[in-house]
């Protein structure tokens, strides 16, 4: 039936949803997202009514996959790309299945000539804005240049501690600058998917440890900086204790409002750099990145200063987060909290 011209209904039946993910290397992953309505009915493990078959429906499916991909890549010629590559992936709620591969490749060119290459799999997190992370990857780069520069001890680089490293984006980009990178995940796909992005870079100075990052404390021995990639909830206690005793921290966040609530909370550390990013064009979301570092005064019996000066990073954070997107008004709770806190 796919190859008379059934392939259409194939692909379509059961499909709830389409998800493109896109490179600037020039590969398209198109997901097909399917729903069966025997799922709501069935117990947890038990076998759906004709499961027996599924090796037969498995090869139609990717039969009418092969040819929607065909049409793709006719299509992609059609408008001036002839080297684009496509792949299609079906995933269900009991399997998934692909065409022929189920990620795609990215390179990201830096200024200072390197070439970094990344695997990413489908279904896990990867920048949706490729072009806007690379000059996430610039600034961080240069953060590290700089921490390296004020921390190097007899010629010896300092160490870097990695929590939330995913796919190893920033672990690769930020690894040459340091004798030693300690990289932390607990996603185990996400973890394999960084192994194989050290391996593909030639990067061989990065320890990875597939762990929570709130017990990451021993893995902090020896580690002049941290760098830190929350999810949108921010920083849990336990982590946010081990990140506060590093005189040095880099920290990402694409939620100005837990970056906020954080950098209070390290109020004996005063931010260095600030930058935002505009990772998601038109949305009310953006990625902040500020390099703090510890106050001389921390100890000392100016922890005011320290708290105002902690308050005014978040404020900034948040209010420059907000202008970016283009609202009318800034987070007033949020930023009425910061100034209240110094």
């Amino acid at each position: 039936a796919a190859a008379e011209g059934g392939w259409g209904r194939v692909v379509g039946g059961g499909l709830r949803a389409v998800q493109l993910q896109s490179t600037l290397s020039g590969e398209l992953l198109v997901c097909l997202v399917y729903f069966d309505e025997r799922l709501k009915t069935v117990k947890r493990g038990a076998r759906l009514p004709g499961e027996q078959d599924d090796a037969a429906a498995s090869d139609f499916w990717t039969e009418a996959a092969r040819m929607l991909r065909s049409r793709l890549l006719e299509a992609l010629e059609a408008v001036g790309l002839p080297e684009a590559k496509v792949d299609v992936v079906g995933r269900w709620k009991r399997r998934r299945l692909a065409v022929e591969r189920a990620f795609v490749t990215e390179r990201f060119e830096l200024s200072d000539g390197r070439v970094l290459t990344y695997v990413q799999p489908e279904g896990q997190f990867s920048n949706p804005n490729a072009a806007c992370e690379v000059q996430c990857l610039e600034w961080l780069s240069s953060q590290a240049r700089a921490i390296c520069l004020e921390q190097e001890s007899g010629g010896a680089a300092p160490r870097l501690l990695e929590l939330h490293c995913g796919g190893g984006c920033n672990t690769v980009a930020l690894a040459p600058f340091f004798a030693e990178l300690v990289a932390v995940e607990i996603n185990r796909t996400l973890a394999e998917a960084a192994e194989e992005n050290l391996e593909a870079n030639g990067i061989s100075n990065v320890r990875l440890v597939r762990c929570p990052c709130a017990e990451a404390r021993v893995l902090s021995n020896g580690a002049a900086a941290v760098l830190v990639d929350p999810p949108r909830a921010g920083l849990d206690d336990e982590t946010l204790d081990i990140v506060s005793n590093f005189d040095d921290i880099l920290y990402i966040s694409c939620n100005p409002d837990a970056l906020c609530r954080d950098l209070l909370m390290l109020a004996d550390h005063q931010a260095v750099s600030l930058a935002i990013f505009d990772m998601f064009p038109y949305t009310t979301h953006a990625e902040c990145a500020v390099r703090i570092r510890r106050r001389q005064c921390a100890g000392s019996h100016m922890p005011s200063a320290c708290a105002v000066q902690a308050a005014a990073a978040a404020a900034a954070a948040l209010v420059v987060g907000a202008l970016l997107v283009g609202r009318r008004q800034a987070r007033p709770a949020s930023i009425a909290a910061a100034a209240a806190a110094a």
